[in-house]
C-alpha cells in the first residue's frame, strides 16, 4: 500500500478522471451504434443537471449521519455499481437496448459520481 498521501491522492485523481474520460469520449459513438443517437443529448446533459443538486444532498447526509470520507467512498461505490449495471444492460441486450433499459442506471451512476 502506498504510504505517501500526496502520491495516493494523485493516483486516485488520475484514475478517477481516466475512467470518466474513457467512457465519456466513447459513449456518443456507442449510443449512435445501438440506435440511440437521438438520445445522446440526454446522456450528456443529465451529468450537468445532477451536478447542480447532488453535492448538496449528499453533503447534507454526510453532515448529519455519515462521516464525509465514508460518504464519498459509498457514493463512488454506488456510482460504479450503477455504471456496471448500465454496462450489463448494454451487453445483455446488444443492439436492441432501449433508452429505458440503460438511462436510469447511467443517470444514477453520474448522480452518485457527482
Amino acid at each position: 500500500m502506498i504510504k505517501d498521501t500526496k502520491l495516493r491522492l494523485t493516483v486516485m485523481n488520475f484514475l478517477e478522471f481516466a475512467v470518466w474520460g474513457a467512457y465519456l469520449t466513447s459513449m456518443g459513438g456507442y449510443l449512435a451504434k445501438v440506435g440511440l443517437a437521438e438520445n445522446i443529448g440526454w446522456f450528456y446533459s443529465v451529468q450537468g443537471f445532477v451536478s447542480l443538486f447532488m453535492p448538496a444532498l449528499i453533503g447534507i447526509v454526510a453532515d448529519r449521519f455519515v462521516p464525509a470520507q465514508k460518504m464519498l467512498g459509498i457514493s463512488h461505490l454506488l456510482a460504479g455499481a450503477f455504471m456496471a449495471m448500465a454496462g450489463y444492460m448494454g451487453m445483455a441486450h446488444g443492439d436492441s437496448v432501449s433508452f429505458a433499459q440503460i438511462f436510469p442506471f447511467y443517470a444514477l451512476s453520474v448522480a452518485f459520481f457527482m
